[in-house]
């Protein structure tokens, strides 16, 4: 690999350099609704930071040495800049052009991307590599890539590099959701439902809009819990309430009505129900805003419980006039540092408004 060694100086605002396969890569309007999670991270940052995705498709750590890809950052790459690394879906491939040994080979390639970067004044980043839609009789989702994701912790133990643990944080997010809802995360679509897919298509690997953009969300966690300093730039942070755990019978996702943001909003039932985000964002903490966007097609306002890490808030939800119509309650509360608030809605004694997400601001 030929390197060039002279670098400007460090710009005042940080570029986030990505390196991976197709489940990272962005995808045009051509594509829809296929997108991976570099697609989308972008929309949990401000203002400030850049984000440049190189991630592409059928590459292994391997390949995307070889090809000249990593050289290509390292040309542009600043001290104090960022580069993403995950690979691992199709290193294990019998391809000799893509296939790595995990805790051998991988880890050799893996090193590059870290040592190489650094010597830029760069900060490498591992990102262990999501999960796929496999599960077992019992519903629980199934660890393709236990043998990669540990050996990208030994690097980084081994190297002290930021990781990001992408492929425990997606399989808890796949099992929280459960099977039926991580259809609407993967690129499961009904035929003629988007020209790109005619036929339709039951992909087990890659992700639709929504679900790109849920584990954009759970990267950009990892980043609030590995106190990288790009943190600072972490804004606006959605969480739709179909990514949240739900309990109490009757409490479900629901399509019945337009205007939900995501693939669908959460319906409780008079007996009592709660929808749960957990690991939420909470930045360095204090006072924040929650806006929650519901709809209410009662004549009658609605309420229920706000309980942010074990505190319970009263809340009513005005009727927004049909079920169809949706509207943003804005609600001051204190949250802790960092990424571990737990943020509930609770219906009790009473049905409560349909929820379409929590955003925190």
């Amino acid at each position: 690999m030929s390197l060039v060694l002279y670098r400007e100086p460090a710009a005042a605002a940080p570029v986030a350099y990505l390196a991976g396969d197709s489940t990272v890569a962005s995808y045009g309007t051509g594509n829809y609704p296929q997108q991976g999670w570099g697609g989308r991270i972008r929309d949990y940052l401000t203002t400030g930071i850049t984000v440049d995705n190189r991630a592409i498709g059928g590459r292994s750590s391997k390949s995307f040495v070889d090809e000249g890809r990593l050289s290509s950052i390292l040309s542009v790459i600043k001290p104090g800049d960022y580069l993403f690394v995950q690979f691992g879906h199709n290193d294990g491939y019998g391809d000799p052009r893509l296939h790595t040994d995990p805790y051998t080979s991988f880890k050799t390639y893996l090193a590059m991307y870290v040592d190489l970067s650094r010597q830029y004044g760069a900060i490498p980043v591992l990102v262990t590599p999501m999960g796929r839609r496999r599960y077992n009789d019992s519903g629980r989702f199934i660890n393709d890539f236990a043998d990669r994701a540990a050996a990208m912790k030994q690097l980084a133990s081994e190297k002290n590099v930021p990781l990001i643990d992408l492929n425990a944080k997606s399989i808890a997010f796949y099992d929280g959701v459960g099977v039926a809802a991580t259809a609407d995360v993967f690129l499961w679509l009904a035929a003629n439902e988007y020209p790109r897919f005619p036929n339709g298509v039951s992909d087990d690997t890659h992700f639709q809009e929504y679900g790109a953009g849920q584990l954009a969300r759970l990267v950009v966690q990892g980043i609030e819990e590995s106190r990288l300093a790009m943190r600072s730039f972490i804004g606006a942070v959605g969480y739709p309430a179909e990514a949240a755990v739900l309990t109490g019978t009757g409490t479900v996702r629901a399509r019945n009505y337009t205007g939900w943001q995501g693939k669908g909003y959460v319906d409780f039932p008079q007996t009592g129900g709660t929808m749960t985000l957990n690991n939420v964002i909470g930045k360095a903490g204090g006072t924040h805003t929650l806006r929650i966007r519901f709809a209410n097609g009662a004549a009658a306002p609605r309420t229920g419980q706000l309980v942010v890490n074990g505190v319970a808030i009263a809340i009513s939800f005005n009727a927004t006039g049909s079920w169809n119509t949706w509207a943003n309650k804005e609600i001051a509360v204190t949250l802790r540092s960092g990424a571990g608030n737990k943020i509930s809605l609770r219906s009790i004694g009473g049905d409560m408004a349909n929820i379409d997400g929590i955003t925190v601001l």
